[in-house]
């Protein structure tokens, strides 16, 4: 019935899909972005700076996407490599409006801070705005 090394085969395809599952995870899980998402609906923050494109793919980074002082309204997104924190102003509407990327953190800079994940990426997300109400 087995094939002798069968069993180390085996041992060793559990081990290799459960890292690639961890790699395969959100940042954030899903549940959590969601409850997080659910806190900042109600919530409005002010730009403490203006806010640049930050990133290659965005033309115009002598433009700044929010000025300082601009109210914004939060959403967060998790993917297995990165969150990505979009803004779009207090006054627009989700569905209308998806918002401009002020803050990526990668999954390497979340495991080389100590695994602090919400509390380091809202800890860089307060350098950028203060809550508004």
């Amino acid at each position: 019935m087995f094939r002798p090394g069968s069993l180390q085969s085996l041992i060793l395809s559990i081990a290799l899909l459960g890292t690639l599952a961890q790699c395969s995870a959100p940042v954030i899980r899903a549940k959590d972005a969601e409850e997080w998402n659910t806190e900042l609906k109600t919530r409005v923050f002010r730009t403490r700076k203006d806010i640049f494109p930050g990133f290659a793919n965005q033309a115009d980074q002598k433009e700044p996407l929010f000025k300082a002082g601009t109210l914004v309204k939060l959403r967060i997104e998790s993917t297995p490599d990165w969150v990505k924190i979009r803004a779009r102003r207090a006054d627009s509407d989700q569905e209308n409006t998806p918002g401009n990327v002020i803050l990526y953190v990668f999954r390497e800079d979340l495991e080389s801070e100590s695994s602090r994940g919400r509390p380091m990426i809202e800890e860089k997300l307060n350098q950028l705005v203060s809550p508004a109400n």
